[in-house]
């Protein structure tokens, strides 16, 4: 990520991002010039919608392969 997000960001907050498993929704939000609590507010839900969506489109894969064995 380019320096320039980072110039208004405080010493915790560059941490949060740094320790963070995978910061790529919060840093979207961040690159449009979103405070940092706004961008971790939408980078959340983004983030389970992301989750729900894997979860879901997984129980529809499992069910279409019992089907299809009993074809």
């Amino acid at each position: 990520m380019s320096g320039k997000y980072w110039k208004d960001l405080k010493v915790d907050e560059i941490r949060y991002i740094h320790d963070h498993p995978d910061p790529s929704h919060m840093i979207y939000y961040l690159k449009i010039g979103l405070s940092f609590t706004d961008s971790l507010k939408l980078g959340y839900i983004d983030s389970m919608k992301e989750d729900i969506t894997i979860r879901e489109n997984n129980k529809k894969a499992h069910q279409n392969m019992k089907e299809n064995i009993l074809l």
